[in-house]
């Protein structure tokens, strides 16, 4: 059966507005006392559902030092796809940015990120998807040898390796609307000016995704004085933009933190049409004894997030793209140390060099959580055809 075309981007756009400008008649027809304010509704576009297994590069950077992995990118990356291999993954996302697997501040990535792919490839890992410190168009990513790196020279790189998906973001609130820790803080519409402040930036690197045919994934985080917390405000930000130019890796075990109870099936109902990869990890919110409140990251299915009704929201949403593992959480090493994987763990650090840490208590460490994820997204209804 032959299944209709898919509408062009300029399309959707018109047909988007025709649907809101309907949507401001039926609406003053309805009630011609006021004003009716209405925007295009981004709705999730056809997909055939779809995840991939995919490791963070970051977790595997203990296969090698960073000299290594600068002066052999191919044999790192070999490394790297063999690794993912064994743990069950079919993806990785490389890190290309600084204290990554490629560090533009101290490789170069025309000839580095080439090799590095050509390596986890050849071993049948498949990588389509990099980790960025890509914030706008006009930010440079680096500098190396005095000299700046900017986006495009990371982007004409990815273009032409087959890579069409990134991580970026980088925004933050000014929470003062002064110097002085005492200026008073902004509120209202005071936020939403520098929502728009951000909307502005977003448009040139919308430009050059648009030229080299990519697609940036904006990672929602935590962290304090952070946007995107919510959600909507990275969607306020993302409104007027193609969500295969602008769209959001959505890590859930960050959006949890922000909305335990019901906050986050809203919010991921709300982006699901920007949302091109899922960030994977867990995560308990705690009582210190001090009487603050913090965020503890924990293994796959002992937190909080509600991983079955998670993959079922994704799966209804038509998602097809990068499901992402995180591990971040602590782990009592070989010599009972506390080791934090949220740490970027080269081969010579110290947790390696003092036996704590080996690769092979890694590989098992590294084994589990996906375990996890696939027996949640197989209950949630995903068949063994949609995970790879």
């Amino acid at each position: 059966m032959l299944r209709p075309k898919e509408p062009s981007v300029e399309r959707r756009r018109f047909l988007q507005t025709a649907a809101a400008t309907a949507a401001v008649a039926a609406g003053t027809a309805a009630a011609p006392g006021g004003p009716v304010h209405a925007t295009p509704a981004h709705r999730p576009r056809p997909r055939n559902p779809h995840i991939t297994w995919t490791i963070f590069s970051r977790h595997l950077q203990w296969l090698t030092s960073q000299a290594y992995a600068q002066e052999h990118p191919y044999e790192t990356g070999v490394l790297i796809g063999e690794k993912a291999a064994e743990l069950g993954y079919k993806a990785v996302n490389l890190t290309v940015r600084r204290t990554g697997h490629v560090d533009p501040s101290l490789v170069d990535v025309r000839t580095n990120l080439p090799a590095m792919l050509a390596g986890v490839r050849s071993t049948g890992t498949s990588c389509s998807f990099i980790t960025t410190d890509i914030v706008d168009d006009v930010t440079p990513v680096a500098e190396r040898g005095g000299q700046p790196v900017y986006v495009a020279d990371v982007l004409r790189v990815a273009r032409d390796e087959g890579i069409d998906l990134y991580r970026w973001g980088g925004f933050a609130y000014q929470v003062q609307s002064g110097p002085d820790a005492t200026d008073p803080q902004p509120f209202g519409d005071e936020v939403l000016a520098q929502l728009d402040a951000f909307r502005r930036r977003v448009k040139g690197l919308a430009r050059l995704n648009r030229r080299y045919g990519t697609t940036a994934a904006y990672h929602t985080h935590t962290t304090n004085g952070t946007n995107a917390r919510s959600v909507w405000d990275l969607m306020y930000i993302l409104r007027d933009a193609d969500p295969d130019e602008l769209g959001i890796n959505l890590d859930i075990g960050h959006m949890t933190n922000e909305g335990t109870l019901t906050a986050w099936r809203t919010n991921v109902r709300y982006a699901m049409s920007h949302i091109r990869s899922v960030g994977l990890k867990d995560t308990l919110v705690e009582r210190t004894p001090s009487g603050t409140v913090r965020s503890v990251w924990k293994p796959a299915g002992t937190g909080m997030v509600q991983w079955r009704e998670f993959f079922q929201l994704l799966l209804e949403g038509g998602f097809a793209g990068p499901g992402e593992t995180h591990y971040e959480y602590d782990v009592v090493g070989l010599n009972g140390q506390t080791a934090v994987l949220n740490t970027t763990f080269w081969a010579d650090h110290a947790q390696f060099a003092s036996g704590n840490l080996t690769p092979a208590f890694m590989t098992e460490e590294l084994k589990k959580d996906l375990v996890t994820y696939r027996t949640h997204a197989a209950a949630a209804g995903w068949r063994a055809d949609q995970l790879t």
